[in-house]
């Protein structure tokens, strides 16, 4: 794979990081909204999440469009890198760390996003429906 391909999926990745950035920063705003019992401030906040998660749709599919224009066996090593197989050089090392990097942070943001959606919908909650 060529050093362009491989600089254009850590790009993508990048923003994808900046986008789940913002919304791990809005749901932690939630949830000090949800411990004041602030329903405005979390009726606001829900809203302005909206933007970074439409953003984060549009970067999968231009992710998941890049990784079609590429060859078979590119598109089955950005896949075992974006899984933790060890990188070979150095932009499989730059891309490998950036997916990492979103890799932990969407982690963390569903493991938020599961919380604050049992405090607000409870037993109706999108998590206890068994996905």
């Amino acid at each position: 794979m060529n050093r362009g391909d491989w600089m254009d999926l850590t790009v993508l990745e990048r923003k994808r990081y900046n986008c789940l950035s913002e919304v791990m920063d809005l749901s932690q705003q939630m949830g000090e909204a949800l411990d004041r019992n602030d329903s405005v401030s979390v009726r606001m906040l829900v809203a302005m999440r909206q933007e970074p998660l439409l953003q984060l749709e549009e970067l999968k599919q231009a992710i998941e469009a890049k990784e079609t224009s590429l060859l078979p066996q590119e598109r089955e090593r950005v896949s075992a890198l974006r899984e933790g197989a060890a990188p070979k050089g150095e932009e499989e090392t730059t891309y490998h760390g950036q997916a990492g990097s979103v890799r932990r942070l969407l982690e963390r943001v569903i493991a938020l996003d599961e919380r604050l959606n049992r405090r607000l919908a409870g037993g109706k909650s999108f998590y206890s429906q068994g996905k």
